[in-house]
């Protein structure tokens, strides 16, 4: 493919243009020397161009972003977490009078972490390099996958989630 790029740039090379006609000189001399009008400056807006308008639009704006932070401050506070609903542990379940008499355990309805697991799939060694204290060493990057589980024990409802990691190390190299 380069050879039949490089023939046709050779033949493009080997190309004249034609001379231009007698009649297409005379026409660019003519319009060459007529003078041009002199036209009248364009007071066209533009856009950083401030008319009246666009100072009451954008004040209307900064007032309407401020009425909007000064709404969601307060649902953005830090506030204690509301008090737990007490749950028997025993669920729907109908409690006779000797369960009555024994104190209930009480479950936290909220989800609480119970499992965290890390799964290395990738491991990629680099080239050799220098490190920050200028010593010899190489690149290892490490790649994970990790997930989390969150349980609720008064609904027993779960989360799963996963995120994938990754995790690079400079390691020096050993000459022993």
């Amino acid at each position: 493919m380069d050879e039949t790029l490089l023939e046709l740039e050779n033949e493009l090379k080997r190309l004249t243009p034609r001379r231009p006609s007698a009649l297409f000189r005379a026409a660019l001399e003519e319009a060459m020397s007529a003078p041009t009008p002199v036209l009248a400056p364009r007071n066209d807006p533009t856009a950083t161009t401030v008319r009246p308008w666009k100072w009451v639009a954008w004040s209307l704006a900064g007032v309407a972003a401020a009425v909007a932070f000064l709404f969601t401050l307060p649902v953005v506070r830090d506030e204690p977490t509301p008090a737990l609903e007490p749950v028997p542990a025993s669920g729907l379940a109908v409690a006779g009078p000797e369960e009555l008499a024994q104190p209930v355990a009480m479950v936290a309805n909220r989800y609480a972490p119970v499992q965290a697991t890390s799964v290395l799939y990738d491991l990629h060694e680099g080239d050799p390099t220098t490190l920050p204290d200028r010593t010899e060493g190489r690149e290892v990057r490490y790649r994970y996958v990790d997930t989390y589980t969150w349980k609720n024990p008064a609904t027993n409802a779960s989360l799963r989630w996963s995120v994938p990691r990754d995790e690079v190390r400079l390691i020096r190299a050993n000459l022993d």
